[in-house]
């Protein structure tokens, strides 16, 4: 088994997927599942025709990612395409996407169903769902996998992402390429593999319950306008014009997933927008009743966590043994990226050091899904996601 990683940053898409796919020819033979993290500015079917055409016999999903992505050759800015590569002899791997104008919930179920018949083991449960979706209704992504399978298999993943929420985003498989529809691939490995999923943010201890909800627009807390009450936790007047998704990627709203030993986790929402009915558009869907926390971080938890979740991950099996990773994928959020850009060479050497320089990569997303601990699989925002892969 092995993994690797590519990398190119040549402006031109013909340019660029060529420098990449000849850097991994040399790194990796026949690998079965290729990951592809690209900035909006390529063409998307110039880069499936390349990927195609050198490795016809591998799965591929590829998403864009906001700015640039990182990989274990560190932090690159900007414009670029990473390549992530598994070859597995004895595992089996399998992606598909369904774009339709049916609910995302129904999508989701078609694309993993797809995905299972393209890696040629039906009626098995997969070891992990890889999932990168066009932004909007994730959570209804979620609950359709976890649906059709009957139990929760672990998902890593991250909504697909552009530079400045315009809509420029883009996923693509081997067979299809789109901007609307979900994107998955299910792993089979012939090795061990763990996982991690956390927010890196503690709450303030002010909460309230949403007491008037449309969506994903928060219009009331304890029976107030939610931007009054944010606005008085922020002790900040917030216009309308403002990028409320800049100012308050240091405070989220959480709420609790659950708890280890009594201490509650979170799952976060990010506030994107004041809407004129002074309610807080977010990027994560609030059921009404629910209570949020109002949440803090810090800058320099933005820039550490990426390695402590990946860290997590390398010491979480079933006999508590630490693990030595072959390989692995973070999601980082691309509202911390943003947040923390100047210092994303320290995120780099974060990560690398808690992989043990181990070939990884990292897109920047819309939005991060994993499982928690406690075996619920979640959508959130600000959030960090890891799989690691192990030799036996």
């Amino acid at each position: 088994m092995d993994i690797s990683t590519s990398f190119s940053s040549n402006p031109s898409t013909s340019g660029a997927i060529t420098q990449a796919i000849a850097s991994l020819h040399q790194k990796i033979i026949n690998p079965k599942l290729i990951l592809v993290y690209f900035s909006e500015n390529y063409e998307v079917e110039t880069l499936q025709r390349a990927l195609t055409a050198a490795f016809p016999f591998a799965q591929i999903l590829g998403s864009t990612s906001c700015q640039g992505v990182m990989t274990d050759a560190g932090y690159h800015q900007g414009t670029g395409v990473a390549l992530w590569a598994i070859s597995d002899y004895d595992g089996a791997y399998g992606s598909a996407i369904v774009a339709s104008q049916r609910p995302k919930y129904e999508m989701a179920r078609q694309a993993l169903l797809k995905a299972i018949a393209n890696s040629g083991r039906p009626g098995e449960l997969p070891s992990l769902i890889i999932l990168h979706a066009s932004p909007g209704d994730e959570e209804d992504v979620i609950r359709g996998i976890n649906d059709e399978l009957g139990v929760s298999v672990p998902i890593i993943g991250g909504s697909a992402a552009d530079d400045f929420i315009q809509g420029n985003w883009h996923i693509f498989t081997h067979e299809q390429t789109c901007q609307e529809g979900v994107g998955l691939s299910v792993i089979y490995p012939s090795c061990h593999i763990s996982y991690s999923f956390h927010s890196g943010y503690a709450s303030t201890g002010l909460s309230a319950i949403a007491t008037r909800v449309d969506d994903r627009e928060l219009l009331e807390l304890d029976g107030r306008p939610a931007i009054e009450v944010y606005e008085e936790w922020m002790k900040e007047r917030l216009s309308q014009g403002k990028n409320l998704a800049k100012s308050s990627s240091l405070n989220p709203l959480g709420r609790v997933a659950g708890h280890i030993h009594d201490m509650p986790y979170f799952k976060l929402a990010h506030p994107r927008e004041i809407t004129q009915r002074g309610g807080i558009k977010l990027f994560a869907q609030i059921k009404k009743g629910e209570t949020l926390y109002f949440m803090n971080g810090t800058d320099e938890r933005l820039i550490t966590r990426a390695g402590r979740v990946v860290d997590a991950a390398c010491h979480i099996d079933a006999d508590h043994n630490l693990l030595q990773p072959i390989g692995g994928i973070t999601i980082y959020c691309a509202g911390c990226m943003l947040r923390v850009q100047d210092r994303m060479d320290e995120v780099a050497a974060h990560v690398n050091h808690a992989m043990h320089e181990a070939p990884f990569v990292s897109p920047f997303t819309f939005g991060e899904q994993g499982q928690f601990e406690g075996g619920e699989n979640a959508h959130g925002n600000l959030m960090i996601s890891a799989v690691l892969f192990h030799k036996d």
